[in-house]
This record gives C-alpha cells, sequence and structure tokens, in this order.
C-alpha cells in the first residue's frame, strides 16, 4: 500500500472515531434524561453514529487502487447510510434502560454489527465499474462476527458513563467493531474484471462520493465538538454539584463571597440563618452578623486573619446564635474569591455553661456550691481592707432536721428552695448566696460594715422564721447565723470560716435562731469543746461513764419506791464533768444516741436486782426520737436484760412535742402499749397545753424545780404548784416533784397532794451498791458536785 492510502485509512478511522465519540456522548445525555428532553439527544446520537459509519467506509474506500474506472450509484448509496442510521435506532435503544441485562447488550451489539455490515455491503454493492465484486465467506463471517462482539463490548461499562474513562473505551470499541466489519471484508474481497453492469439511476463518481464523505466528516467533527465541549461543560457541572454535595454534608456553613458580596451558600448555612441560598446571595457577609462583631469579620474579609474567631450572627426567627468563624482564599469560577466557613457552636456554648453552672451551683437550690463559695471568697479577702470589709454569714437552719423526718426528703427540698429564693432577695446584687451543704446556706458580702451585715442578718432571720406553706404545709424552721468580718476577724479564706463557724455555734447553743458575732477566745471555747466530744466518744466506747441513782420518794410515807438513772462522768484529768456540759455536745455531735443505750443497758441491769415493786425512771433526749427504731430498741434492751416492763418509766420533755408530735405520739404509743410507763418532765416550762396531756399517753408529771424552789416563800409559785397538783389529780396522772432540798417544800408538796418527792432533802443522787437489800432511805452520796440540769 502506498503512503496515500494509508493516508486515507488513518483519516477514515479518525472519522469513525469522531464520530462514535460523538454518538456515545450525545447518548450519554439521553440516558440522563426522562421523557422529550430524552429523544431531542438520542436522534443526533444515531444520525451521527450513521453518517459517521458511512463516511468512515467511504473515505476508506478511497484507499483502494483497483486501477480501472470506477463510480458509485445514489441510490444504493443513500440506501446505505439509512440502513446503519436506522439500525443503530434499536441498538442505542436497548441500552437506555438502566443497568441494562446481558441480553440487552447482546441483543444492541447484534443489531449494531448487523447494521454496519449492512452498511458496508451495500455501499460496496454500490460500485459501478468493468467487472463485478467476488466475497471469501470466510472473510464475510468473520468480519461481521467480530462488528457483533465488538460492538457488544462497547456497552461493557455502559453504566458508567458519562464518566471520560467509560466514554472513550465504549467510542473506541465500536470504532474498532466498525473497522473490523470494514478491513476484514475488503481483505476478502476480490474485483473481478468484466462488463459495466447496467446503471439504473444516477451515477455518482468518486470525487462527489469524497465531497460528499468530507461533509459527513465535517458534521461529524463539529458534532464531536460540540459533544466535547458538552460533555466538558457537563463534567464541570458534576463536579461543580459534587463539590457542592459535598459542601453541604460538612458540618461548617460554607459562603463564598467576592469582597464580601456572597456568590454562593451551602445548605448548613441556609439552615442556620433561616433562609435559601438564592435569597442570600449577593447580600453582604456584615448583613447577617451582629454590629459587635463586624470588626472581626472585616478581617477575614480582608484575608487578614487566619485564626478561628467566635462571633454571633442573626440566625432564622432573630435568633442570635454563637459561631466559630473562619475563612480561606480559594479560585472559584475562574477568579480569587473568600471562602468562611461557620460552625453553630451556639448548643455547645449553653451545654459548656450548663456543665460549668453544675460544677459552681448546687443543683438543687441554683445558688453557689463550696467551689464558687471558696472561690469567690478567696478573691474578696484579698482586697478587703478597713475601709471595705467583707462580711461572712453561716446560717444553719433551726428544725429542718423535723422536716425531713416528719415529711419526706421531697418536702425537704422544696423548703430549701423556698429558702433559697429567700435569701437571694434580701442580698445586694454583688453579694454571694452559696448553699455548702444539706440545710447549711452562706452569705459573702463584700463592702459591708459591721452595722448593714448585722441588718442584713436580722432580716434572714426574720426572713426564715416565717411559716413556709410546702404542699398544703405550713411549716416553720428558723435559722441561726454566725457573722465574721475580715480583715478584722481573719485576713484568710479559711480562717474567716472558722470564725463564722465558731460564732454560729454559740447561736445554736445559746438557743437558736439567733445571730451572734465572732468574738476574740471563741476558738478556745471551740477547741476546748471538740476535746470533750472526742473524750466523750471514747469514754462512751471504753464504757467508762458512770450511772447515779437519785430515789423517787412516796410524799406521805418517805418510803422508797424507785429511782431516777443520771448519767455522771469523771474525767481522768478534768475530773468531774457537768451533765450540763457533755450532754449538750453528745447531742450535737449524734452520741446521743450511744449514750442513751449505755445508760438504759446499766440502769435495767442493776434493777433487776432491785425488790420487784421497785421501778426504775430513765430519761430520754429528743434527740434519740429522731431514730425511727427507738421503741424496738428499748423494748430489745429491757426483754434482753430480763427487766419487766412495767418497772420502767420513760421521762420525756417538752421539746420532744414540739419538734415532731406525729412521730413521738406514734413511738410513745408503742412504748405504753408494751406495758411502760410515760412520764412528762420539767412540766410547766414550755408549752404544753390540756389538749396535749389529753393526746398523749402520759402516766405522770413532773414539776420543775424552778417552781419548787420557791414555795413556801413565793405565793405565786405555790399557787401554780397546787394549780398543777389539781390538774393532775383531774387528769388521774401522778405528780412528782424534783428539787425538794427543805422540809417546808416537803409539808407544801404533801399538803397539796402531790405524789412523789426527789432532791437533796430525800436523797442525793448516788452509785447504788449492788446486790442490796430493799432500801427505805438514801443510799450514800460520793462527794460530787451537786446535780442540776440536763438528765438523761
Amino acid at each position: 500500500m502506498t503512503l496515500k492510502a494509508w493516508a486515507w485509512i488513518i483519516l477514515a478511522v479518525a472519522i469513525g472515531m469522531g464520530a462514535c465519540l460523538s454518538s456515545v456522548i450525545l447518548f450519554t445525555r439521553a440516558r440522563n434524561h426522562r421523557g422529550r428532553i430524552r429523544w431531542l439527544w438520542f436522534g443526533p446520537a444515531v444520525i451521527i453514529f450513521g453518517i459517521g459509519v458511512w463516511a468512515t467506509h467511504f473515505v476508506a474506500m478511497l484507499a483502494a487502487e483497483p486501477g480501472m474506472q470506477m463510480g458509485y450509484a445514489l441510490t444504493p448509496t443513500v440506501l446505505s447510510v439509512a440502513l446503519v442510521s436506522l439500525g443503530a435506532v434499536p441498538g442505542f435503544a436497548l441500552m437506555l434502560a438502566p443497568s441494562p441485562s446481558m441480553v440487552r447488550r447482546l441483543g444492541s451489539g447484534v443489531i449494531l454489527g448487523s447494521s454496519v455490515a449492512a452498511m458496508h455491503f451495500t455501499g460496496m454493492e454500490a460500485m459501478r465499474f468493468d467487472g463485478h465484486l467476488a466475497y471469501d465467506p470466510g472473510y464475510v463471517i468473520l468480519a461481521i462476527s467480530l462488528g457483533m462482539i465488538l460492538s457488544t463490548l462497547a456497552w461493557r461499562r455502559v453504566d458508567e458513563l458519562p464518566r471520560a474513562a467509560a466514554v472513550v473505551e465504549s467510542a473506541t470499541l465500536l470504532v474498532l467493531g466498525i473497522a473490523a466489519v470494514h478491513f476484514i471484508s475488503m481483505a476478502g474481497t476480490r474485483y473481478v474484471p468484466g462488463p459495466m453492469p447496467t446503471i439504473n439511476g444516477i451515477l455518482i463518481g468518486r470525487n462527489a462520493t469524497l465531497a460528499s464523505a468530507v461533509a459527513c466528516a465535517l458534521v461529524v467533527g463539529t458534532a464531536l465538538t460540540i459533544g466535547l465541549f458538552d460533555q466538558r461543560w457537563r463534567w464541570t457541572r458534576l463536579e461543580a454539584a459534587r463539590l457542592r454535595e459535598l459542601a453541604n454534608c460538612t458540618i461548617e456553613g460554607l459562603l463564598i463571597h467576592t469582597d464580601g458580596v456572597i456568590l454562593w451558600a451551602n445548605n448548613v448555612v441556609c439552615e442556620m440563618l433561616g433562609a435559601d441560598a438564592g435569597a442570600l446571595a449577593g447580600r453582604h457577609v456584615n448583613d447577617l452578623v451582629a454590629a459587635d462583631w463586624r470588626r472581626v469579620v472585616d478581617l477575614h474579609l480582608s484575608a487578614a486573619s487566619r485564626s478561628i474567631d467566635e462571633i454571633e450572627v442573626t440566625g432564622a426567627q432573630g435568633r442570635m446564635l454563637r459561631v466559630e468563624l473562619a475563612s480561606r482564599r480559594i479560585q472559584y469560577d475562574g477568579q480569587s474569591a473568600g471562602v468562611i466557613a461557620m460552625r453553630d457552636i451556639t448548643e455547645r456554648r449553653k451545654t459548656e455553661a450548663r456543665i460549668e453552672h453544675l460544677a459552681y451551683n448546687d443543683a438543687l437550690t441554683g445558688l453557689a456550691n463550696r467551689a464558687r463559695f471558696d472561690e469567690r471568697l478567696a478573691a474578696m479577702i484579698v482586697v478587703a481592707d478597713e475601709d471595705q470589709p467583707v462580711s461572712l454569714l453561716i446560717i444553719d437552719l433551726d428544725r429542718f432536721k423535723a422536716v425531713n423526718d416528719l415529711h419526706g426528703h421531697p418536702i425537704g427540698d422544696r423548703v430549701l428552695m423556698h429558702v433559697a429564693t429567700r435569701l437571694r432577695r434580701l442580698v445586694r446584687k454583688d453579694d454571694l448566696v452559696a448553699r455548702l451543704g444539706g440545710d447549711e446556706f452562706a452569705i459573702v458580702a463584700p463592702k459591708t460594715t459591721f452595722e448593714v451585715a448585722a441588718s442584713l442578718a436580722g432580716r434572714i432571720i426574720e426572713s426564715l422564721s416565717k411559716p413556709f406553706e410546702v404542699d398544703g404545709f405550713i411549716l416553720v424552721i428558723g435559722a441561726s447565723v454566725g457573722l465574721a468580718m475580715a480583715p478584722a476577724d481573719a485576713n484568710r479564706a479559711a480562717t474567716l470560716m472558722q470564725a463564722s463557724d465558731f460564732a454560729l455555734g454559740r447561736a445554736k447553743r445559746e438557743g437558736r435562731n439567733r445571730l451572734c458575732f465572732f468574738e476574740a477566745g471563741m476558738d478556745v471555747s471551740f477547741r476546748e469543746r471538740q476535746a470533750i466530744e472526742q473524750d466523750l466518744r471514747r469514754a462512751i466506747e471504753m464504757e467508762t461513764l458512770d450511772v447515779h441513782y437519785q430515789p423517787l420518794v412516796d410524799c406521805v410515807t418517805r418510803r422508797t419506791i424507785g429511782y431516777e438513772a443520771l448519767v455522771r462522768w469523771q474525767h481522768a484529768e478534768r475530773g468531774w464533768i457537768s451533765p450540763a456540759e457533755f450532754i449538750p455536745i453528745a447531742e450535737e455531735a449524734g452520741l446521743i444516741l450511744p449514750l442513751g443505750e449505755l445508760v438504759l443497758e446499766r440502769a435495767a441491769a442493776a434493777a433487776c436486782e432491785w425488790a420487784d415493786d421497785m421501778t426504775l425512771a430513765v430519761n430520754l433526749s429528743p434527740r434519740q426520737f429522731h431514730n425511727p427504731t427507738l421503741p424496738e430498741d428499748i423494748i430489745a434492751t429491757i426483754t434482753r436484760i430480763g427487766l419487766p416492763a412495767h418497772r420502767l418509766e420513760l421521762e420525756i420533755t417538752e421539746s420532744v412535742l414540739i419538734d415532731d408530735s406525729v412521730r413521738a405520739l406514734d413511738m410513745l404509743k408503742r412504748l405504753k402499749a408494751y406495758g411502760m410507763r410515760i412520764a412528762l418532765d420539767d412540766f410547766g416550762t414550755g408549752y404544753s397545753s390540756l389538749g396535749t396531756l389529753r393526746q398523749f399517753p402520759f402516766d405522770k408529771l413532773k414539776i420543775d424545780r424552778s417552781f419548787v424552789n420557791n414555795l413556801g416563800i413565793d405565793a405565786d409559785a405555790t399557787s401554780m404548784v397546787n394549780a398543777i397538783l389539781a390538774m393532775g389529780s383531774s387528769l388521774r396522772l401522778t405528780v412528782t416533784a424534783e428539787g425538794v432540798e427543805t422540809e417546808i417544800q416537803l409539808e407544801t408538796l404533801r399538803a397539796g397532794g402531790c405524789d412523789i418527792v426527789q432532791g437533796y432533802l430525800l436523797g442525793r443522787p448516788a452509785a447504788f451498791p449492788r446486790n442490796s437489800e430493799r432500801v427505805y432511805g438514801p443510799p450514800i452520796a460520793p462527794s460530787i458536785p451537786p446535780y442540776t440540769a440536763n438528765k438523761v
């Protein structure tokens, strides 16, 4: 073959390749559309394929040099292009289905291979020369078979269209199928000389055929150029769409802008700001930002900042959002632009604020907790001076435990919340109110004089003494307040806190519901009190306390009918310590329960050695009634020791009835039902009424020694005692008078009808001898200080 022939072949293949690329690109657009638009792309695809195959064939025929004059009949020439174009219609149509099956692909390949073969052989039959053509059947079958196989393989990656690799592969296999049909068939074709066939119709010369092929090639080239530009534009659009889709999948809002004017916004920004992308386009970024933050945004717009900043933007429905802001420069549509990334951290900041609130605030009341209190107190003390002192008030609620025990913790929690509300209303803006734990609160008041702090404490006591209404209950508690000042009383937080605690402790010991100031020497008494508490705890554990007994004497016969058990403590270093000193400490330190158990066990064991008609009186502290199993514990003790219940008399004070009357009544009834006797001690000094005496199962009243002391001297005292004796008689209650020290007092009581007396005249408290005979007079008393108060 000559160089000229090779040039025609290369041109033919190039035309075929261009036609196949164009048709595949147009076919791809048809696959991606539906309805009418699909067929607008499908039609040009099959037409370009048809004329491309036809042009490939006739340009390739120019490479043949038969050595004779040759032309083409018009009708079969036109018919050849029509055959391949019409054959492409079903061949391409089968591939329009999504994920076409192998049967469809095979059918398409057979149809396209057959249509190319039909075009080829029809075009060959259009040739007019002196002779005729002869075909080798083997070559013909091979050519058509390869055309069908390669056309089938052309659709191997049809689902990957419009990817460039898939487009090029499909076009290459199609053009190879066309080339196989043409060149293999031509290899098996011979020109047999002979007479020229009769010409019916118009005869086209080779030059005219060439011109037609060139025209077709131009059409194919134009279509290819348009297709490539369309594919490039489509790829660009798909890439942009993928980038936008990727941008919409991020958790950050993205804004692309030029000099602050928004060009595009992703979905996150649109949702964040409550506007669509179209409405945001053309607006300035600063229109979305709160005025106070525009200076920060301007730095990002001018690319002067590459940091991550926090700003506020106006979100949907005017809600202010807290966002993190970052910016970079990018190329967008061929020009320099800026991109701003915004992440909504509103909820994160709220969560952090909640976490910080929980870390520094009490969960129940919302007040500052101990951590925030310590931090603020230390900071305030640093700047405190004589001109601007800091006041610290420690507040402890009175009778709050009784509320918890009687009504339950939910009601107690509601009371604490009401307390917090009242305290907030009493303080200034710069004051700090904190809950230190349980029912203890604190107020730190900077720049406060002593007078102002004392006035605040007075208002606190007054406010917290007013009733609380919770779920239909009317509750009265009260509060004790300890006050200390910095730098007058302390110049460190821990020391000031300790000073306020000392003052609070004194307020509680002096009767509660009052204010006490810190005074020099309180720390000494506090340490003394702490030492006594530790020694008392050890004495209870080691059982080194003593129980002494004071006789109970019949007022008429002066016969001893029983004894009252009284606890005594002889300290190894301090000597005898009065019950008036150590019993309040036991109550505050929570030692009263083991102390009461120790006294009852010792006394019950001693009483078992007395005559059967001798009674034992034991005092119960109000704090013991906070133990819900008190009746069961007492019953278990005397049962284990063997003391009959009717010989045990339990003495209680009126404060038991005030603290928790419902619980106390229930416990006393259970003890009474078991056979024990109940006595109301120190009658006349509290708030007992006739209703109380009738409601509670009392067997005895004990007249307080303060009334007995003035018998025979003060007419009012004598009248009061006689009234109590008359009331006891009318209620059929036994009456005992304590503190009888003179014969005049004894005679007055006897004349008034008193049943039982006790006091120094009749016998001092003393250690009772074990295994003794029945005693009708007072036991021998050791040399100890006289007993004055606080009996257990």
